[in-house]
């Protein structure tokens, strides 16, 4: 993601480029390549009316089908519609995900955007969806996923997630006890004032650039917390990333979002942290009666 982000931005100058040269620097993004190309036109033709079995094992089938709202032109070309990807056993759909869609709309932003949600299913049977925008600025992926279909419970099983954020900041997600977050900035402190500002959004399920001061916050005092506790106790020592890894593994139970939408991300992304920092709050005050004996 991070290759397609630096590949497909256009430098600052681009619009005052001529002709040829923006089509010098749209070579070098991979989505205008052939190895990356995708039109999904012909594949709605193909599913349009009903599922198309795309796998057929012994024990389970996997199918595509599409969502009966579609964006279709005055010619019958359908060029947009959300795309699933199900799991079926004796007629019967086990698990579904969604897959893709050749075009979506934002209505309600101001400025002019298109979306995209591309996929790749391995040999071996994983599955990856890829959700970008483009917009004047070029295309920027957003949103990454990874499944394992588990045959057993017959599951897409989510392996990982990565979520690109404004400002060069990213959510690595990996299944079931990591949560990371990524940033080319150095971490600011926060003072107490910004800090109860902050803290009083959570309520409103907004994103807000500030939850990463909180939250980066309270996992410094923790470290620090478990550094002083294990240096005054030669016996039992604490394990910064055990706890860590248990908390994230109760946090990520939340439900993920479907799509790259910002309307699900954020609030997702939100509930997440917000749940990490009041178990990091909980262990601080623990750690701290503990110090106090």
């Amino acid at each position: 993601m991070n290759k397609l982000e630096k590949d497909c931005t256009y430098p600052q100058n681009y619009w005052q480029l001529n002709e040829l040269e923006r089509k010098e620097i749209y070579k070098f993004c991979p989505f205008n390549k052939n190895n990356l190309k995708f039109d999904l036109k012909e594949l709605y033709k193909f599913i349009y009316k009903d599922p198309v079995i795309i796998y057929n094992g012994q024990d389970f089938q996997l199918t595509l089908s599409m969502s009966k709202s579609n964006d279709i032109e005055s010619d019958s070309t359908i060029f947009g519609g959300d795309i699933f990807l199900s799991i079926v056993k004796d007629n019967i759909v086990k698990d579904r995900i969604y897959l893709a869609n050749n075009h979506i709309s934002f209505p309600d932003y101001d400025f002019l955007a298109v979306g995209y949600q591309h996929y790749f299913i391995s040999p071996e049977g994983e599955v990856n969806t890829l959700y970008l925008i483009e917009d004047e600025e070029g295309i920027s992926p957003m949103f990454w996923k990874h499944y394992k279909i588990d045959n057993q419970k017959m599951k897409f099983v989510l392996q990982d997630m990565l979520v690109n954020v404004t400002d060069g900041i990213q959510y690595q997600i990996i299944y079931p006890n990591q949560f990371n977050i990524i940033s080319n900035k150095p971490v600011t402190k926060i003072d107490s004032q910004e800090l109860k500002s902050c803290e009083d959004e959570y309520d409103k399920e907004e994103y807000h650039s500030c939850y990463i001061d909180v939250y980066n916050h309270y996992n410094s005092r923790l470290k620090q917390k478990i550094n002083l506790l294990n240096k005054n106790n030669n016996t039992i020592k604490k394990s910064y990333l055990k706890l860590q890894q248990n908390m994230a593994s109760s946090c990520l139970e939340l439900p993920p979002p479907v799509s790259g939408n910002r309307g699900e991300t954020d609030p997702y992304l939100c509930n997440v942290m917000f749940c990490l920092i009041q178990n990091y709050k909980q262990e601080i005050t623990n750690i701290e009666k503990q110090l106090a004996h």
